[in-house]
Order: C-alpha cells, then sequence, then structure tokens
C-alpha cells in the first residue's frame, strides 16, 4: 500500500497547471456564443470557391469574376491572419494592447489589399489578365 506522503506527491497537481489553463478555448468559445462551426465552414467554401476563380478569371476575364476572386483571397488571407493572431497574440501572454495591435494590422493589410486588386481590376487590365502576366515572367 501507498505511504501517505507518496500518495500525496502522486496527486499533487502539476506545477504548470495554471499556466496550461491559460491555454484552453473553449471556455473563450463558450463564453462568447460565437458559432465556430459554421465560421469553419464558411472558410471551407471560400477556400473551395478559390479553386474554381483562379482558373475561371484567366480563362474568363470579366470584372465580376475578378472581384470575386479579389474578395475570396483577400478574406482567405484576413482569417488566415487572424488565426495567426488568436493563436500567437493571446491577451494573458502578451497583453490587451499587442493583441488589439495584431487585429488592427491585420484589418489594415486586408483592406489594403483589397483596394490594390480593385485597383487593378477597375484602372488596370485585371486581375486574370494579371496573373497571365505574372506568369509569362
Amino acid at each position: 500500500m501507498l505511504s501517505l506522503k507518496l500518495y500525496r506527491r502522486l496527486n499533487k497537481p502539476l506545477l504548470t497547471a495554471p499556466m496550461m489553463a491559460r491555454f484552453t478555448g473553449s471556455a473563450a468559445a463558450v463564453q462568447t456564443g460565437k458559432n465556430y462551426a459554421s465560421h469553419w465552414r464558411t472558410e471551407r467554401i471560400v477556400s473551395i470557391a478559390l479553386m474554381g476563380l483562379f482558373p475561371a478569371s484567366v480563362l474568363y476575364p470579366s470584372q465580376i469574376v475578378d472581384t470575386l476572386l479579389a474578395g475570396s483571397i483577400s478574406l482567405h488571407v484576413y482569417w488566415g491572419l487572424e488565426a495567426l493572431v488568436v493563436d500567437y497574440l493571446r491577451v494573458p501572454v502578451v497583453g490587451q494592447l499587442a493583441n488589439k495591435a495584431g487585429h488592427a494590422a491585420i484589418a489594415l493589410l486586408a483592406i489594403v489589399t483589397l483596394a490594390g486588386f480593385m485597383k487593378v481590376i477597375f484602372v488596370g487590365d485585371g486581375l486574370g489578365n494579371a496573373i497571365v502576366t505574372l506568369w509569362k515572367l
């Protein structure tokens, strides 16, 4: 039979348990009340749509297809960078200011990217033609 001292030592919580509690995301998801399953589904739909929009913009260049491609790329990049900010710039680790700055930076980057795409679409030759030009280089 185990001695009382050994029993207490084996049942003592790990020293890292309070630290590990900060890294779990399930409590945050429950508190915010967001439906992350539908958000994940929407991300997958946009990703799959990108596979068809790239060839469509090259084969059938038009402002409508190019605008759909530009919006999809900007949204896809925004979601990807937002996941990085959520994973690596957590408030308990880096603080509220760095977390908010990271979110603001990726929002600004997504807006500037979309504005650049729109300039290429409506002022330049279009996104599909730009892809063909880059491919020829």
